[in-house]
């Protein structure tokens, strides 16, 4: 775990607001429009660098092997990931990217595409994929998915089908994730925290959406451990 916060600390100069570049599909689930280089970093002092991206099936890391096939990186033993100019770690097995740290825990976010929109209904997606008409989407036909040549999938990157995407946000507190919600902070709060916290709401106007408003509020969580 220190091993963990010395490498984030290390790595605070970096803007971490990177924006997607591409709009995700079903031919390319991925949060960056390109493999994008990247290092790894491990337990024992270890890292490799590689052509990475983040496969919105899970929020799992990929990479492009020697033989140019599209491998996924195992969590285990991995305390950081970078790619391009932003940061990420493995919470609950799933990349989530660093926003803000403070006194050693964190503000982060993560992008979650709906896939469950694809399945049901005709929706923003058009026919069901249980349409005749939609025969060509499926589950196993997600991009990034057994192992392709990148090749091939970068040839039918725009092919696809449109994905929803929406950031979700979480603090990371003593190793703990919680919801970055109103709801989700009183509940943890003692009764003593309690008063304080109405004080701290009168005094800020917290955008439960915004990496400086969530700041605030692990700054307040902290200050009143």
């Amino acid at each position: 775990m220190y091993r963990l916060l010395s490498l984030i600390i290390m790595t605070l100069w970096v803007t971490f607001a990177g924006a997607r570049d591409f709009d995700p599909n079903t031919k390319w689930p991925y949060i960056y429009g390109d493999f994008t280089e990247g290092t790894i970093y491990f337990e024992g002092n270890k890292k490799t660098e590689a052509q990475l991206n983040i496969h919105l099936w899970g929020n799992k890391l990929h990479y492009i092997s020697e033989s140019q096939k599209i491998l996924e990186v195992p969590d285990k033993g991995v305390i950081r990931v970078e790619i391009g100019a932003d940061a990420y770690i493995f919470s609950n097995h799933q990349l989530v990217k660093i926003l803000s740290v403070v006194d050693n825990n964190l503000v982060v976010e993560q992008v979650k595409a709906d896939f469950d929109a694809l399945f049901t209904g005709t929706g923003a997606y058009g026919a069901s994929l249980n349409s005749s008409s939609a025969t060509d989407l499926s589950s196993l036909d997600l991009g990034g998915m057994n192992q392709p040549e990148i090749g091939l999938l970068l040839q039918e990157r725009d092919e696809g089908s449109s994905l929803s995407v929406k950031s979700v946000y979480y603090l990371i507190i003593d190793g703990m994730q919680i919801d970055a919600t109103k709801k989700s902070v009183e509940k943890m709060l003692t009764d003593k925290q309690k008063t304080e916290w109405k004080a701290f709401l009168k005094e800020n106007t917290i955008k439960w959406k915004s990496s400086d408003s969530l700041a605030k509020v692990l700054t307040f969580i902290m200050n009143n451990k």
